[in-house]
């Protein structure tokens, strides 16, 4: 059984586009989450790991997601006090740490997708519906933020046509050395 950062380095997590605070985040939530994850791995051994993994941060967006939509008026009053006290351009540098998390643990989601080979289509749907929710400054930043999203899917899907052929290569070749000596 893998560590949850040993599987989701896996799926490419090194690859991803985070910034350092980002980075910083999203190492310290699966540290905080690994415990969890192994003993949910120890409960349901028939399924694979890469699909616990999936639920797990599945399970977890939706949760970081819905914090920052309850706090979503709070956030656009506080930008709104910022936009008129220092200005737009100096407004756009402050960001609560919930934007940060969500965007964190959603780079982080989308990559378990990705490897997960969940429809692209899908996945494109929810980038384009969460980088709207995440952003106030128009669709140039939303799109931005779409693209980091379908990135990490990408990393995701890369990942798993790198190690997938080479289980079925290794296990046809065990197969046939088995088959030696039967």
């Amino acid at each position: 059984m893998k560590p949850l950062k040993h599987l989701l380095n896996e799926f490419g997590f090194e690859q991803l586009p985070f910034s350092d605070a980002e980075r910083a985040f999203a190492n310290g939530f699966i540290e905080f989450r690994s415990d969890f994850f192994l003993r949910v791995c120890q409960q349901k051994a028939e399924k694979l790991q890469q699909d616990l993994a999936l639920g797990l941060f599945t399970q977890s967006f939706q949760q970081i997601l819905d914090e920052f939509q309850a706090t979503r008026s709070k956030i656009s009053e506080m930008d709104a006090l910022f936009q008129q006290h220092v200005g737009d351009e100096h407004a756009q540098k402050f960001h609560t740490m919930n934007e940060m998390e969500v965007k964190a643990i959603g780079m982080t989601w989308f990559l378990c997708q990705g490897f997960n080979g969940i429809d692209f289509s899908y996945a494109n749907d929810q980038a384009t519906e969460i980088s709207q929710q995440l952003t106030t400054n128009g669709s140039q930043q939303a799109e931005a933020l779409r693209q980091q999203f379908m990135q990490s899917y990408y990393i995701g899907v890369d990942q798993a046509h790198t190690i997938k052929p080479r289980k079925g290569w290794l296990l046809t070749l065990q197969k046939n050395i088995k088959s030696f000596f039967n």
